[in-house]
């Protein structure tokens, strides 16, 4: 009863620090000014709320949709910081 209680609790905190992460880095995109390769400053940043979304999922109990989720969020900054940079280049 006490070890179900013990990792209850420390569930929770992981949410709650995850859940400042994706907070403080949401913040940080909204205040950051356009300069040059925001983009990648930008997808950086979302990196931050990646793992947190990545530890928010295992703390729920979710291994396969974290796995899934760890696969996946690169290929997708990779697609967008390309297209951005395609971008660039034909203008």
């Amino acid at each position: 009863m006490f070890m179900e209680q013990f990792i209850g609790i420390v569930k929770d905190i992981l949410v709650f620090i995850a859940s400042f992460g994706i907070l403080l880095a949401s913040y940080r995109l909204w205040i950051e000014k356009d300069r040059k390769n925001i983009i990648y400053a930008r997808i950086h940043i979302l990196g931050v709320i990646d793992c947190a979304c990545f530890l928010i999922f295992i703390a729920l109990g979710e291994p396969l949709l974290a796995f899934v989720y760890l696969i996946l969020a690169p290929f997708l900054a990779h697609a967008i910081a390309n297209a951005a940079y395609n971008d660039k280049l034909s203008e």
